[in-house]
């Protein structure tokens, strides 16, 4: 067992080891392919196996053509190469590749024998899991707490409007950050009375958000619950010693980062309730954090 961040170390070893298989779990870590070291470490491994599988729940975080890395490392030259690739499924977006028809890239996959999906819509997985119930809850904004910088958002959005290409994109990306973060603040408390009222009720909850400054707002107005962090910024112990708090009942509230997390097992047993604070720009990571 090897975490991505260390199988680069290890690459003289594996091509003298012997290994038969290699599975990679949450493989969307390659995604970037040979532009990374784990990339270049991963397909390694891959190369040395007989057998190479990838498990994900999430391919892709962004753009389709992420996918190409994905697939190279477990079936390599089943999409052609990189030219190739583009030439057949894909469109320019910006300095980016987007997928033309996901549908049918999945359907060349499957039928390639390449890909195996199961989905929440499958019989298979329907047997095994309890119903999904999302209910949306529309809560106030304080303005008190969402500072917005006018100005600044104004010239942001005229050189979207009016700027060079490179100005352009630059401005798009922080308008969009600052509106996020101005956002999140501003229903940090409604969100923090909403999960109260859940977890005063005897529901654990597992509460997910992304900005610190909301993290902030959420801890305060929480403090008595005695939530648990895990998020970007606590270390491998912190996060174990929070997941074991919050599995023994020591606390009902766990606040997790939007991206943190893959591969935790084991909340499912103490929590069925989620409670998304902030949106992520990716409806995936709200299938993976309520995977959790």
């Amino acid at each position: 067992l090897f975490r991505y961040s260390n199988i680069a170390g290890w690459v003289d070893y594996v091509e003298t080891a012997g290994f038969k298989t290699v599975i990679f779990d949450e493989v969307q870590e390659l995604r970037h392919g040979g532009s990374t070291a784990k990339g270049k470490a991963g397909s390694v491994f891959a190369r040395s196996a007989e057998r190479v599988i990838g498990l994900t729940a999430t391919p892709i975080y962004n753009y389709g053509s992420e996918i190409f890395n994905v697939v190279e490392l477990i079936a390599p030259g089943t999409l052609g190469d990189w030219h190739e690739f583009l030439i057949e499924w894909c469109k320019p977006h910006g300095s980016h590749w987007v997928v033309t028809d996901p549908t049918a890239l999945g359907a060349y996959l499957f039928d390639a024998g390449v890909a195996l999906r199961r989905t929440e819509d499958s019989d298979e997985v329907k047997s095994q899991l309890p119903p999904l119930n999302k209910v949306i809850v529309e809560v106030d904004w304080n303005t008190d707490d969402a500072q917005s910088n006018e100005d600044l958002q104004r010239m942001l959005a005229q050189r979207v409007l009016h700027g060079s290409f490179s100005q352009k994109g630059q401005a798009a990306r922080e308008l969009d950050l600052l509106m996020r973060q101005q956002t999140g603040v501003a229903k940090a408390r409604s969100v923090a009375a909403y999960v109260r009222m859940l977890v005063e009720s005897g529901e654990p909850v597992l509460l997910a958000g992304w900005h610190r400054e909301v993290y902030a707002i959420w801890l305060k107005a929480l403090a008595d619950l005695r939530p648990v962090m895990f998020t970007g910024s606590e270390s491998q112990p912190q996060k174990r010693e929070a997941k074991r708090k919050f599995l023994a009942g020591e606390t009902d509230l766990m606040i997790m980062s939007l991206r943190s997390g893959s591969g935790l097992d084991g909340l499912q047993h103490r929590c069925a309730n989620v409670v998304f604070g902030e949106f992520d720009w990716s409806p995936q990571v709200h299938i993976q954090v309520t995977g959790r």
